[in-house]
């Protein structure tokens, strides 16, 4: 369930509307502080991945209450945290009170995570 957010880096250009005194210029606003507030207050989802596997179609269709799916991956290793579909870092479980939590270790960048939520691919 990922969502793109729309960016138009272009500069904007002036308008011009006529009206009965004549032509008259308007100018788009000089800050985008607005749009920035905006876009900070949107929500996306957030998961943690415990781990990942591929299977056959028929082995997912024999699953059965009780079946145990072995990952290759240690018990105890770092849980990947996601955000829009991409992983931005990383941490061990904790509990909180009576919930799960994530005691991140590992996060990327400011600018990995604006590109993980924007929909841009990732440099490598």
């Amino acid at each position: 369930m990922a969502s793109a957010v729309a960016r138009n880096d272009a500069p904007q250009a002036p308008t011009a509307s006529v009206s009965r005194s004549g032509p008259r210029q308007s100018h788009a606003p000089q800050s985008r502080q607005p749009d920035l507030q905006r876009i900070l207050g949107l929500t996306v989802p957030v998961c943690v991945v415990l781990a990942e596997c591929d299977m056959r179609i028929e082995a997912i269709l024999n699953i059965k209450v009780g079946t145990i799916i072995e990952f290759d991956v240690p018990f105890d290793s770092d849980l990947g945290l996601v955000a829009a579909n991409r992983e931005i870092g990383s941490g061990q479980a904790v509990k909180v009170g009576e919930n799960f939590g994530l005691r991140v270790s590992s996060i990327g960048t400011v600018r990995e995570r604006i590109n993980a939520l924007g929909g841009a691919e990732p440099d490598d």
